[in-house]
């Protein structure tokens, strides 16, 4: 009887393992997504600093130059729209927390909370970054 009771149990205690197993692999999974993506994000930082600086010059001079104000009030808004996107990443990152001492369930809400911020971060800073380069682009010139 024992016996039996043994060859019972056996594959329940399989399929547990097998379970917590596959918990920890989905938790890692999105934890490194959600790492990819700031990542991503982390490697635009540069083209922030860049752009924000090259902005601030051109918005500079053309206001030495007594350039239009539409002209000023768009590079200035550009400028201050880059402040907002890189903000927005570095607050992200002051908050972000790795779930370690969740539990599983806890994790993943978390983590997919995590990753819904980091891609609205990463869009404002791809979007960001687009309107900062077509500008930028468009008044150089002049």
């Amino acid at each position: 009887m024992k016996k039996w009771l043994l060859y019972l149990s056996l594959p329940l205690t399989l399929l547990a393992c097998q379970g917590s197993a596959g918990e920890a692999e989905r938790q890692q999974t999105l934890e490194t997504e959600v790492m990819n993506l700031h990542d991503d994000a982390m490697a635009d930082m540069g083209k922030i600093y860049r752009l924000r600086r090259n902005l601030t010059s051109l918005r500079d001079t053309l206001q030495a130059q007594s350039a239009d104000t539409a002209t000023i009030n768009l590079l200035t808004r550009r400028i201050q729209e880059l402040e907002v996107a890189d903000e927005a990443m570095m607050e992200w990152m002051r908050q972000y927390k790795a779930p370690d001492t969740l539990a599983h369930q806890q994790a993943m809400l978390y983590l997919n909370a995590e990753h819904q911020k980091m891609e609205r971060v990463k869009s404002l800073m791809d979007s960001t970054i687009t309107n900062a380069q077509e500008t930028y682009a468009t008044y150089e010139k002049k």
